[in-house]
């Protein structure tokens, strides 16, 4: 709920706010909306636009500030001084190509990711079970040639689950996801990291 100390927000902004907020948590395919309709871009003067943007800014900020980043997008890398990498995760012989990029927050599986379609016995019932529920949700989806990939970016909570569900068998993400040199995850970033405690 977006509010204004003067009472000075009108229906006009109200459809505004409404319109753009669906349209950013879509842009950042974070999350999901039931909201039955896509709101509609009511005719907005330029001043009344602008502070529409400027409530808007100031609810994104607070809202992911208490924990929840609806409008911040998925595939946002790691801050640092380098742009982030691209990882590839590969096996040929199942037709896993799959790109991700290593998070704060987890590890995203970037879109059109192609995973394997069926199972090792390896991977187990829970797994087998959590993997089903990212088919049925549509995280992963059977494309006309019979391929499971990903329509879009998805945030997994470590890089292992997303190479677990690529792969569909047990993995260690730090160790399958790998830069265009060859290097593993665990190269890139905990072998960094121990060395400069």
């Amino acid at each position: 709920m977006l509010t204004s100390k003067t009472n000075s927000l009108t229906q006009t902004h109200a459809l505004f706010l409404e319109w753009h907020s669906l349209q950013q948590i879509r842009d950042a395919g974070r999350f999901a909306d039931e909201n039955g309709n896509s709101g509609s871009r009511p005719h907005t003067p330029a001043p009344l636009e602008a502070e529409c943007f400027e409530v808007f800014e100031t609810g994104s900020v607070l809202v992911s500030s208490l924990g929840y980043p609806l409008f911040d997008p998925v595939a946002k890398p790691k801050q640092s001084q380098e742009p982030a990498e691209i990882l590839n995760l590969r096996s040929p012989s199942n037709g896993v190509e799959a790109k991700g990029l290593y998070t704060a927050e987890g590890f995203v599986v970037l879109a059109g990711s192609v995973g394997r379609v069926d199972t090792a016995p390896s991977l187990g019932e829970t797994n087998e079970r959590w993997r089903q529920r990212l088919l049925d949700s549509g995280v992963m989806q059977l494309d006309d040639q019979g391929q499971l990939v990903f329509p879009k970016d998805h945030l997994f909570k470590s890089p292992s689950g997303a190479a677990i569900a690529l792969l569909g068998r047990t993995a260690n993400g730090w160790k399958e996801w790998k830069s265009n040199q060859g290097q593993t995850l665990h190269q890139l970033i905990r072998e960094p990291e121990a060395s400069n405690p």
